[in-house]
């Protein structure tokens, strides 16, 4: 039930032939002031009768859209997956579009977002929108944009990794680093040991490792905190641990490059 992906694309207009004798033909030039005014206007999007930009929900971007709700222009982070350039899909206003299903539903829906940590602590009525399942749903939508997934499968992952943007499913009084960020730094690590980046299923198991690694030590004994390694610290021993024969033949791979270099070859 979440909103649907902006579709891409340009706008096409026909036009009619005209009727009665031919216009003029003749041409006057455009001077440099109208040439700019005109571009001015197509930049802004104003020529296709677009809004001035729509923020992206979570993320730094901006999408023209048009009236029919079909996106024309995007400018903002992208993610190369799969050798595919894949953008953001939810933009402010999309999380006004639960208010709009039937009861049924909402409640259905609220529950899973109750269980994926999205309320973060907040109460709801079943089947009733109010802010906080406004609030609740946008997060979603959010947490879906910054990992460049949508938010079916956010909400899946987060049956796994619960939210915990501003702590979530029970676990707000400890603080853990969010599952963007964990997820942003453990791809870097990856492509420093085994040159490459880890697939979802790695990237959620290690996520959920360290935050728990972060909750345990806030639990200690005696109210004492221990601190947990760095997310750059834990990502470098558990991907070598774990892709031991990968990292080998990457470091060896790195090695024999620079000394070809070094000899001049």
């Amino acid at each position: 039930m979440a909103p649907k992906p902006k579709e891409t694309g340009g706008s096409t207009t026909t036009t009619q032939p005209p009727v009665g004798p031919a216009a003029p033909t003749t041409t006057v030039p455009i001077s440099a002031d109208t040439q700019a005014l005109l571009q001015a206007i197509s930049n802004s999007g104003l020529a296709f009768g677009l809004n001035n930009g729509t923020k992206t929900l979570g993320l730094s971007g901006v999408g023209q859209i048009d009236a029919s709700g079909r996106l024309i222009k995007y400018t903002g982070p992208t993610k190369v997956i799969g050798g595919q350039e894949v953008r953001p899909q939810y933009f402010q206003g999309d999380e006004q579009d639960i208010a709009t299903w039937d009861t049924e539903t909402i409640s259905s829906y609220q529950a899973k977002l109750a269980a994926g940590g999205y309320f973060s602590g907040s109460s709801y009525q079943p089947g009733i929108v109010r802010k906080s399942t406004i609030d609740a749903y946008q997060r979603l939508l959010e947490d879906a944009n910054m990992s460049f997934i949508t938010s079916e499968q956010a909400l899946e992952r987060s049956k796994k990794v619960p939210y915990s943007g501003t702590g979530g499913s029970g676990l707000s009084k400890y603080q853990m680093t969010s599952s963007m960020d964990l997820q942003s730094v453990f791809d870097k690590v990856s492509q420093s040991v085994v040159g490459r980046t880890l697939d979802q299923q790695e990237l959620d198991k290690l996520v959920k490792t360290y935050q728990n690694v972060q909750v345990a030590g806030q639990k200690s004994q005696a109210g004492v905190v221990e601190q947990a390694p760095t997310a750059q610290v834990f990502a470098q021993k558990k991907i070598e641990t774990n892709n031991q024969d990968e990292a080998d033949a990457y470091q060896f791979t790195q090695y024999a490059q620079v000394l070809e270099r070094m000899l001049g070859g």
